[in-house]
């Protein structure tokens, strides 16, 4: 796989090879906020350049996996605006199976939502959820 990726065969691979090889291999990874922050996490935990290299590989792979799994969540109680209302953020509780009091859910809302405009991006659940429900063996991969 990963000299598909490096096809041209420098050891290093830039966000838009990794894109390209998703668009066309894997479309059920094709979801760009994951993707980012898939490949934002991989260059900040690996050697700090704008490429990710061979060594860093196995790392770039399980934060694709781990990235559009949250992905997924925060799309199926998204209407289509990529932002989570307050009603959405509880809904998005409820399908990971927490159970907290609406004044629980409210407090963790207006934690996430750092500006206070009232919704959540993507890179704000992404922060929060990793750092609530990250499985153990990745909490090296994530915020």
């Amino acid at each position: 796989l990963w000299d598909r990726l490096d096809f041209n065969g420098n050891n290093i691979v830039s966000l838009a090879e990794i894109d390209k090889l998703v668009v066309e291999a894997y479309p059920l990874l094709n979801h760009k906020p994951a993707l980012m922050r898939a490949y934002k996490k991989t260059i900040k935990d690996g050697d700090k350049d704008d490429w990710v290299d061979k060594k860093e590989f196995k790392a770039l792979l399980g934060n694709l996996f781990y990235f559009n799994k949250i992905y997924w969540i925060f799309d199926q109680v998204d209407g289509d605006d990529r932002r989570l209302t307050f009603q959405e953020f509880k809904k998005c509780l409820s399908l990971c199976g927490a159970k907290v009091s609406a004044s629980q859910a409210r407090q963790e809302f207006a934690q996430v939502d750092k500006n206070g405009g009232g919704i959540i991006i993507f890179d704000e659940f992404c922060a929060y959820f990793t750092s609530r429900s990250c499985p153990e063996a990745m909490t090296a991969w994530v915020d």
